[in-house]
């Protein structure tokens, strides 16, 4: 009897164990930035905050600084459900959704404020509406900030000291039109590769944020970086559809409520890096100068036919929405 009563213990443990086990979902989320980079910082709080929003049955693993690859290669493994979830910049998911192109459109934003309404708002939603026919969700959009250019031969003063210089850019057609509207020679390439690049001397010049300049050291072969601030670069958190469609509802809401408190803390945390990260650039050698108001706006006019040809692109419609939404949030 006692024997019986202990093997049926033993039965209902194991079952235990093994539904338990059988209901336990493992994702990955792949970054292309460093550990240091928000973008990397606020895939690790989103995969703490599902971990614990689902009581410990989704575990996701985060693979930084392009262990899975590049951006574009990570959007197709979303795509083909060999990858769960990642957070492009909106210039690369361009490539599937054009509309996405619009983001970046140079001179656009004039604050962080701004972006976040209209991306949280009726336009952004939008958006990320269009992206589950390529095979993707939208959760949520995070921020990289705004880009300005570093370069080891000059500083960049006037609209024309762009000129004649190798400028890396995204693998965006938009940004590669952007610097060759300004006379520099546009080179496309994934930031995994762009150290590299700088380094050799292949590539004069690169555009970012300071948390990407400091995050990938740039600093160790750029001298001069100025201030254009020429485009907002917004990050896409996305999953990958087929994983998506396999959750439950009560899954689904977990990871939307861990993706809405992420990317506050994402956010925050770009912002309080670039506040800081100026003056730590200075210190470790770079020479930053502040590009006036008077050359972004000759930068701006110099693009005008580039953003006409864009706007023909993206789509008129979507590009009057798009400055309507931010004439909005100016209002406010």
């Amino acid at each position: 009897m006692r024997k019986t009563w202990k093997l049926a213990v033993l039965a209902i443990t194991l079952a235990a164990s093994a539904l338990a086990g059988a209901q336990q979902i493992k994702a990955r989320f792949g970054t292309s930035l460093p550990e240091s980079h928000p973008q990397t910082l606020g895939a690790r709080k989103f995969a703490e905050l599902v971990e614990a929003r689902s009581q410990g049955r989704i575990k996701v693993a985060v693979y930084s600084a392009g262990q899975l690859g590049s951006d574009m290669q990570m959007q197709a493994a979303l795509q083909g459900g060999t990858q769960e979830f990642t957070a492009p910049s909106t210039a690369t998911l361009a490539g599937l959704v054009k509309d996405f192109g619009v983001i970046g459109l140079p001179f656009s934003f004039a604050s962080e404020q701004e972006a976040d309404a209209v991306l949280d708002g009726p336009f952004g939603q939008k958006l990320l509406a269009k992206l589950p026919a390529r095979g993707l969700v939208g959760l949520a959009f995070w921020e990289n900030g705004f880009r300005n250019v570093t370069n080891s031969k000059r500083p960049i003063v006037h609209a024309e000291d762009i000129a004649g210089l190798k400028v890396r850019t995204m693998q965006n057609n938009l940004y590669i039109d952007m610097f060759g509207g300004l006379g520099a020679n546009a080179v496309p390439m994934p930031v995994t590769e762009l150290f590299t690049a700088l380094e050799s001397r292949a590539v004069d010049a690169q555009e970012n944020p300071y948390t990407v300049v400091h995050a990938q050291k740039f600093y160790d072969v750029q001298k001069y970086l100025s201030t254009t601030g020429h485009a907002y670069d917004a990050l896409t958190l996305l999953v990958s559809k087929k994983f998506w469609d396999k959750l439950s509802a009560a899954d689904r809401q977990a990871i939307q409520d861990a993706a809405a408190e992420a990317t506050a803390y994402e956010r925050r945390t770009s912002r309080e890096l670039n506040a800081q990260l100026r003056g730590e650039l200075t210190r470790l050698g770079m020479q930053i100068n502040d590009v006036s108001l008077q050359e972004r706006a000759r930068m701006r006019e110099k693009l005008q036919p580039v953003i006409a040809k864009y706007t023909a692109g993206i789509g008129e419609d979507t590009v009057h929405d798009f400055f309507a939404a931010i004439d909005q949030a100016r209002k406010r």
